[in-house]
């Protein structure tokens, strides 16, 4: 696909005056300045990681279908909140001591926010409340501030704004209620979120490929962690053994290989995929690829560190079926996000990621009686054999992805 010699106008505005029309293109700079994610970010997704970490220990205090409900909305709220700042700091410049200050507030609130989470739908709802509702307005006015030099982005800030205002509004609500009606305006407000999106659109704001792509896939490293984290603290109380480092290293294999399925060809082939788009399609394609398909990525990492810590606890015992529904889970998840991804840029589904996806299905539905490590051992193995298979597969396009680009004359 070409680059356009134009800039696109931004979505969701209607014809007007060819002179107003001009006017708002004019304010947008042609010229893409790519960059890297700032220690700052990093330091920020440290906080929000902190929070991924929070919801694990919510599920592990409570793995019937309910707790499973109440933390999946949990991580949606989360990942919504920071996501916001996702597209902020890719449309602002971070280094202005203004825009400094303001992501070190919201990191603040983040952390509270983190802190309340386990008991959010308990005690401490209200805490968390207040201190989502804080980081989610400090990221409608970093970004209208960060953008307020040109007309174009202010107007759709400030539109989609509107939503993000609403949403931490009811989860004010919902914690002031309490109880079922917590759940279910909690659900609204993530229901309003969404809309948001959609409607008032992602595809008016430009979008930095490496930075965005980058800014997903050290969350996705740092989320990661938290399973090696699990490993380690379940196996922490467990008895020095033989079985005890059989069980370690196939927990951490699985960890690995997660890993592989994300970075040895997906993470570069996402961002490739944006550079070759412009204009609105590509903030569509950041939205649906990167704010809604790495949702369920990140939701299977949760889930298999979940998994992994009953599983090195207990290597020896069949997982109970709450611990068998996050270890099938998790994979389900993982091919859920990269199939979205896949299919959304290229119409195409990933065929060995779904057949690993249905193996994890059926193993743990059926082997209820197996060892946990030998469970998780034939998911794991599932997983890799699905890569292993796609890699031969994909040989020649991974090759001429990865070629270095031709020296010009």
């Amino acid at each position: 696909m070409s680059e356009s010699t134009s800039p696109t106008p931004p979505v969701g505005y209607e014809a007007s005056p060819a002179s107003e029309v001009e006017v708002l293109l004019e304010e947008i700079e042609e010229i893409e300045e790519e960059r890297r994610t700032s220690y700052l970010e990093l330091f920020f997704d440290l906080v929000f990681v902190f929070a991924i970490t929070q919801i694990a220990a919510l599920l592990l205090s409570d793995m019937s279908a309910a707790g499973f409900g109440r933390s999946a909305l949990m991580l949606g709220l989360i990942w919504l909140a920071w996501s916001g700042y996702a597209w902020t700091t890719t449309a602002i410049d971070v280094d202005g001591l203004g825009n400094r200050l303001g992501i070190m507030a919201a990191a603040a609130g983040a952390f509270f926010m983190a802190f309340a989470l386990p008991a959010a739908y308990g005690h401490d709802a209200m805490w968390f409340a207040l201190s989502y509702f804080a980081v989610r307005v400090l990221q409608v006015l970093l970004m209208a501030w960060g953008v307020r030099d040109t007309r174009a982005y202010l107007v759709s800030a400030l539109r989609i704004g509107a939503f993000f205002l609403v949403t931490p509004t009811l989860v004010v609500v919902g914690a002031a209620l309490g109880g079922r009606a917590q759940i279910a305006v909690w659900l609204v407000a993530m229901g309003v979120d969404v809309l948001g999106t959609i409607t008032a659109g992602s595809g008016q704001f430009r979008v930095s490929p490496s930075h965005f792509a980058e800014r997903h896939s050290l969350f996705v490293i740092i989320a990661l962690g938290e399973s090696i984290v699990a490993i380690g603290v379940g196996a922490s109380q467990a008895h020095r053994d033989a079985a005890l480092a059989g069980t370690i290293l196939v927990a951490f294999i699985g960890v690995a290989t997660l890993w592989w399925a994300y970075f040895d060809f997906v993470a570069g082939a996402l961002e490739r995929a944006l550079v070759r788009r412009t204009g609105a399609e590509r903030g569509h394609a950041s939205r649906d690829v990167f704010t809604y398909g790495h949702l369920p990525l990140v939701a299977g990492i949760v889930l298999f560190a979940v998994a992994a810590k009953k599983v090195v606890a207990h290597g020896g015992d069949p997982l109970s079926a709450h611990g068998r529904f996050a270890l099938g889970a998790s994979i389900v998840a993982l091919v859920l996000g990269f199939s979205i991804g896949r299919y959304r840029l290229i119409r195409r589904l990933a065929p060995e990621r779904l057949a690993a996806a249905a193996v994890a299905a059926v193993a743990v539905a059926l082997l209820d009686e197996l060892a946990a490590v030998a469970l998780l051992g034939i998911v794991v193995a599932a997983l890799a054999v699905a890569l292993a298979v796609e890699a031969y597969r994909l040989r020649e396009i991974r090759a001429a992805s990865r070629a270095p680009a031709p020296t010009p004359r």
